[in-house]
């Protein structure tokens, strides 16, 4: 086995017990909302994982670690600790990193497609377009959640909240921009 599948391997594993844990905790304290959210999440990235194997993609080290870290995050201090409940800033923060983590991710498996090198102005913009896609899609998928499931806790309480939420993914997405310009993250050209 390969440093790289290795790593992979580990990595997974840890964030799929983690994430269990974490839903055990949520089932304990009679969050089933909040643990049906944390299983979609984890679902999502398993999936992810399944077809980076099956087609032997590439994703950084340091974009997987970030990715999983805005996941774990968002299930443990968001979710099990009930800081979307208790925290205003908590939310913004994470939206940022969050955007940040994803374009990144998004902006690796992108450039993997490319037949050309990239300057670093183009790298801004493809990493800060996707960002500010990705943090768009998020704030539908939000709005969307509370139209058609009536949560016990809407995800968007008011205007301010959504403006503030596309504001920190435009930070986020911006500092992945910056990051993508300046940092390899497949080879010499991207």
């Amino acid at each position: 086995m390969t440093k790289y599948r290795t790593y992979l391997l580990i990595s997974t594993v840890l964030f799929i017990l983690l994430q269990a844990a974490i839903m055990f905790g949520l089932i304990g304290k009679g969050y089933p909302e909040f643990t049906r959210s944390v299983a979609v999440t984890t679902s999502l990235w398993i999936v992810y994982t399944f077809i980076e194997v099956k087609y032997n993609a590439y994703m950084n080290h340091y974009v997987r670690a970030a990715a999983m870290t805005a996941i774990t995050i968002d299930a443990f201090f968001g979710y099990y600790l009930a800081f979307y409940l208790t925290s205003f800033t908590f939310d913004k923060l994470l939206h940022a990193f969050g955007t940040y983590a994803f374009a990144l991710f998004a902006y690796v498996l992108v450039v993997q497609l490319l037949k050309f090198p990239a300057g670093g102005l183009f790298k801004f913009i493809l990493a800060t377009s996707l960002g500010l896609s990705i943090g768009a899609f998020y704030e539908i998928i939000e709005f969307l959640m509370d139209t058609f499931s009536n949560p016990i806790i809407p995800s968007q309480v008011n205007l301010l909240d959504t403006d503030l939420d596309i504001v920190c993914d435009a930070i986020g997405a911006i500092i992945a921009g910056l990051h993508a310009a300046r940092k390899t993250f497949i080879n010499e050209n991207f």
